[in-house]
């Protein structure tokens, strides 16, 4: 045991030379260091009955040169019994030294300066719809039956008189043969008429006739022939209906049947939209202050520029959270086909001379506040403002700047940091 203990102790003195530390370590102890002249203790495995303990003198990297060992040990061979309370000692030496240098200065961050910009701000509420005819024409199902067929294409133009659905099935063809069925017996019956009619002129020319006779047999023949004339445009009108034309030049839109599908009279089977009568039907959600009026004006996205338009109507949307609907019209939107879909905004106030600043100017405090820095007396100061508007490169101040001041507009964000990061 008494080897265990010395020979850690000789190590560890060696490790507290190495360390240069001030103070010496044990009675009689010299200091192990560079230029001391002293050999370094040089590790070595000990035995004993109970432990075998490992010792090795430590060799710190040169970060920790100039570390100081500040603690005092006593002679090992009274206060070390054992191996890893030697451990322990060199682990409080190594806590209880100290050393570093103060951490260098933070170089001043390079800002850009400009005046703040007077400009015409609109105040906007975006806006999202599809072009609708503002006339159309509902082409409906006279006849319960079957599409049989649909001849024209969605968004085709047609003309008076084109055949769009053809209606047929079971139904259809037995109303037809019930139809032809009448007409056929008005013929015969008129075929009889005519004949009785014929008997009467030749009994009058023989002088057999009975007064009146005559007369009567020519309005037997015109009642019959008024109902087969009626049976003849019940056919016609019932072929007519069949076969859906359109009734007026236009665009045929809004198919709402396929082939196939069975139909009752009354049902809306498309549209025909009249040329030149497009609006816009266009979803907006208003802002607290800004709402959506009659008379607004509104610009609609398109491939060749802004589409002029005017709020002609106004009307809330049944479970839109708030959201209204507003219809817009104008020459420029005769272009746009039925059905597009546009989007745009909505002019709804206008700020003349409104003060702008870049973007990179507004600074965005932990609460997300908003915040410049004012050029004031060669001096930056910190100034907190209420936003409005944003462009796509400046965002208008409505509260905190005035004409002619000056804001950072590059490295507002270092300026914030170096004043509380």
């Amino acid at each position: 045991m008494k080897r265990v203990t010395k020979t850690a102790g000789r190590a560890l003195l060696g490790g507290a030379g190495a360390w240069g530390c001030d103070r010496r370590v044990g009675r009689g102890a010299n200091r192990s260091g560079p230029g001391s002249g002293n050999q370094a203790v040089v590790p070595r495995t000990v035995n004993s009955d109970q432990a075998s303990a490992t010792l090795v003198s430590p060799v710190l990297p040169s970060v920790f040169a100039s570390l100081r060992l500040c603690v005092s040990f006593f002679p090992f061979t009274r206060t070390l019994r054992r191996g890893p309370a030697v451990l322990a000692a060199v682990a409080l030496a190594l806590a209880g030294c100290g050393g570093g240098g103060e951490p260098a200065a933070r170089p001043a961050p390079a800002v850009s300066t400009a005046p703040v910009q007077i400009r015409r701000v609109e105040l906007t509420l975006p806006l999202l719809g599809k072009a609708e005819s503002a006339r159309t024409v509902a082409l409906r199902a006279l006849v319960e039956g079957r599409v049989v067929a649909v001849r024209v294409a969605d968004g085709a133009r047609v003309e008076p008189g084109m055949v769009i659905f053809e209606i047929g099935g079971s139904r259809v063809q037995a109303r037809r043969r019930a139809l032809e069925a009448e007409v056929a017996t008005a013929k015969r019956s008129v075929e009889a008429a005519t004949k009785r009619l014929e008997q009467a002129r030749r009994r009058r020319e023989s002088h057999l006739a009975a007064p009146g006779e005559v007369t009567r047999a020519a309005l037997e023949l015109a009642t019959e022939q008024a109902g087969l004339a009626t049976a003849r445009a019940a056919l016609e009108r019932f072929d007519a209906s069949v076969a859906v034309a359109a009734p007026a030049s236009g665009r045929f839109a809004g198919r709402r049947v396929s082939r196939g599908q069975v139909v009752r009279p009354g049902d809306v089977l498309g549209e025909i939209l009249e040329p030149g009568s497009i609006r816009v039907e266009a979803q907006v959600m208003p802002r607290p202050g800004l709402d959506p009026a009659e008379g607004q004006r509104a610009r609609i996205d398109a491939a060749g520029g802004p589409l002029e338009a005017t709020v002609t109507a106004i009307q809330p949307m049944a479970g839109g959270a708030g959201t209204v609907q507003v219809w817009l019209t104008g020459d420029a939107l005769r272009g746009l086909a039925p059905g597009t879909a546009v989007r745009g905004r909505l002019v709804v106030a206008v700020h003349e001379k409104a003060v702008t600043v870049p973007r990179a100017a507004v600074v965005r405090d932990n609460r997300d506040r908003p915040l410049v820095y004012v050029v004031s007396g060669g001096k930056y100061e910190r100034r907190p403002v209420t936003t409005g508007e944003e462009g796509p490169d400046w965002i208008e101040i409505t509260s905190g700047l005035e004409p002619g001041e000056s804001v950072v507009t590059e490295g507002a964000y270092e300026l914030y940091w170096a004043e509380f990061g």
